[in-house]
């Protein structure tokens, strides 16, 4: 696949490939728990959490979206995938329409799919870059939804 130029500045991608690398460092007793955070299932030996995304944000990270894995966000375990079911205020999203707006069920499932892939690419060692570019691709394959970045 050819890769879409990383265009963004270089602290970011720095930022990234540190979390990453760290990774394998982790407590694995470390599990953060509370009201915003509720079990959902196992998908691919991860174990899937409902999360309350705006408390994320406000809380633990100002860079976490709707979804995430612990080789992007140091403060989520290994074996752990967030999913947020609401687009909120700060998401910095083009799907918000309304204030704490419900997710659909496909682009809750959607966003799974891909922290999912992304994450899988990531453990073997390529740059977030590149996993989340394939992330969106898996999507689109899984076809959930026409755009995986719009609900519609």
């Amino acid at each position: 696949m050819h890769f879409k130029k990383d265009t963004r500045k270089l602290t970011w991608a720095e930022i990234e490939n540190d979390v990453q690398k760290r990774a394998g460092k982790k407590d694995r007793k470390f599990r953060l728990k509370g009201k915003w955070k509720k079990f959902l299932r196992v998908q691919d030996n991860l174990k899937v959490y409902v999360v309350d995304g705006e408390w994320v944000r406000n809380n633990l990270s100002i860079i976490y979206g709707h979804g995430g894995h612990g080789y992007v966000h140091e403060f989520i375990p290994l074996d752990e995938i967030w999913a947020s079911t609401h687009h909120y205020g700060t998401c910095g999203c083009d799907n918000l329409k309304k204030k704490n707006q419900k997710c659909s069920k496909e682009y809750f499932e959607s966003t799974i799919i891909h922290e999912i892939e992304e994450f899988k690419r990531m453990k073997k060692g390529m740059k977030f870059h590149h996993a989340h570019q394939m992330a969106l691709k898996k999507e689109r394959e899984v076809g959930l939804l026409k755009d995986p970045t719009a609900e519609n």
